[in-house]
């Protein structure tokens, strides 16, 4: 037997009456209502599936390091190998109107400001999505979240007294602590998985930051993926007023 939303009707309901019966499934609905918004909400329409995204199969497989940097001063930022090679471009966009977090909002919570509508997103050279970051919500300080191309999170870099680093489920993976001229990523039970450095770029007119990553263990239970955005991650955090104009003194460089 197939059932189907019912018609709601009156059964001489007493003066102080305030809602309808549903014949079918017996939930109370508003008084005057046609329909039963349960049985609605049951056997309405079902919502369509996410279609499967194809998945990067050349980026980031191979190598053990990589850098975030600047070929072109009207560029974008690029993840390159040792050898040169591109490996992905980073598309950098301004969330569109109800995407994100708006201004009122996070003024209202108490959020950090920082690249409050913008997403980074990685594609290979097939054009193919690898992940992107985001702004992390909630976070009283910049903080920011590793996504797939589906959207399924992988990771959170927290910046709380260092950077605390949790993996796609919530769980604490790490931490990112200073060490000589880099950063490391120190695992939870204390083996450092990567390292993260910085160091002046020259770019025609501008001078920017490029981040490079090495990853000395490779991750067990953490995402690549997720690992693979730490450059990325840091230049969001530490390379404010980026790229600039170079000055008389740097163009000599």
């Amino acid at each position: 037997m197939t059932c189907t939303p019912s018609l709601l009707q009156s059964q001489k309901p007493a003066a102080d009456a305030t809602s309808v019966i549903c014949p079918t499934c017996g939930a109370r609905n508003p008084e005057g209502s046609q329909w039963c918004e349960v049985c609605l909400h049951r056997f309405g329409p079902l919502r369509p599936p996410t279609p499967k995204l194809p998945e990067s199969k050349t980026a980031f497989v191979r190598t053990a390091s990589t850098t975030l940097t600047r070929l072109a001063a009207r560029g974008p930022l690029v993840f390159v190998e040792p050898g040169g090679d591109v490996q992905a471009t980073v598309l950098s966009q301004r969330l569109g109107k109800g995407e994100g977090e708006s201004l009122g909002d996070a003024l209202l919570a108490h959020d950090s400001l920082r690249h409050l509508d913008e997403r980074h997103t990685a594609i290979d050279t097939d054009d193919v999505p690898v992940f992107y970051v985001e702004r992390y919500r909630a976070a009283s300080k910049p903080a920011f979240a590793v996504f797939d191309a589906a959207g399924t999170p992988l990771a959170v870099y927290l910046s709380d007294d260092g950077v605390v680093i949790r993996d796609g489920t919530g769980a604490p993976v790490g931490r990112l602590v200073p060490w000589k001229d880099r950063f490391q990523f120190l695992e939870t039970g204390g083996e450092v998985l990567a390292q993260c450095w910085r160091e002046p770029v020259y770019v025609q007119w501008l001078v920017d930051d490029q981040w490079g990553l090495t990853v000395l263990t490779e991750p067990k239970v953490f995402d690549r993926r997720a690992l693979v955005a730490l450059p990325l991650v840091c230049r969001l955090l530490w390379s404010a007023g980026l790229p600039r104009q170079r000055t008389d003194a740097e163009m000599l460089r």
